[in-house]
């Protein structure tokens, strides 16, 4: 039998966020406290640093440990089906950024390929879009997974206006190099703790909790190893590389939505 941990595996500002709100917890120093159940998780890391690894690691979390349901945004659908059978009926899987308010308690993953997919006429107005969620995702109890190869790739209102908690993965010094200015020199400090922590050549063993000032050690599993389960843990690892060329060019290649308007309104007429 796999080794399956509990949440303790987790640092107590993640813990704070996947619990239900109210639930009661112990951090880990034997005290009690009282979950605040929303907000956002960043998983911060350069490309194939395992982000959206650990991303899964916490989902499988969640699911065995509370009675969220979980979305994926905007996943291909053949994706969805190399998903562990113990998930089944408990992650969903819309489309675009506005389906995730239907899912009211959620754990909602967004990778970051996602986040780039689903904009819908610019950066601005994905900005906007991500600056109106900040302010109401405490009011559907919603936590967000947010898996990112920068900081700056995170709408700054998402930092300010909700309960926040960032584990950091491997970054390489090309990216740490455009990091925002009040996030780099942290983010060098954490790259510091994991390569005295590690055992593996790209830290994908341990994270750094920012808030909780520690290296935690990561859960890898089964069903993301590639010797048990090639095909499948390949999929859940580059999601996206699933996708079929006639979706991903409609996504990427997609027209501005005010456009699309103008032209369904044309139709109509």
């Amino acid at each position: 039998m796999s080794y399956e941990p509990g949440m303790e595996w987790l640092p107590p500002t993640f813990q704070d966020l996947l619990y239900p709100a109210g639930h009661i917890f112990d951090p880990g120093n034997g005290s009690k406290r009282e979950a605040y159940g929303t907000g956002i998780i960043t998983l911060l890391g350069s490309a194939r640093s395992a982000k959206t690894s650990l991303a899964y690691a916490i989902i499988d979390t969640v699911i065995r440990e509370t009675k969220r349901p979980c979305s994926f945004i905007g996943f291909p659908d053949i994706v969805m089906s190399a998903m562990p059978k113990h998930w089944e009926g408990r992650v969903f899987n819309p489309k675009d950024f506005e389906k995730m308010l239907e899912f009211k308690g959620a754990v909602v993953l967004c990778d970051d390929t996602a986040v780039s997919l689903n904009a819908r006429d610019s950066m601005t107005t994905e900005s906007k879009f991500m600056s109106r969620l900040a302010g109401i995702i405490s009011h559907r109890d919603l936590t967000l997974i947010l898996t990112t190869q920068s900081m700056s790739g995170i709408d700054l209102s998402l930092t300010r206006m909700t309960q926040l908690a960032v584990g950091i993965r491997r970054m390489s010094p090309g990216t740490l190099k455009g990091e925002r200015a009040n996030w780099i020199h942290e983010v060098i400090n954490a790259q510091e703790e994991l390569k005295a922590h590690t055992k593996d050549q790209n830290y994908r063993d341990v994270f750094y909790s920012l808030y909780d000032e520690c290296i935690c050690y990561s859960w890898f599993p089964d069903f993301l190893n590639k010797k048990i389960r090639p095909k499948e843990a390949d999929m859940l690892s580059k999601p996206f590389g699933y996708m079929s060329l006639k979706e991903l060019k409609d996504r990427v290649l997609r027209p501005p939505r005010s456009q699309r308007k103008k032209k369904e309104s044309e139709n109509d007429d």
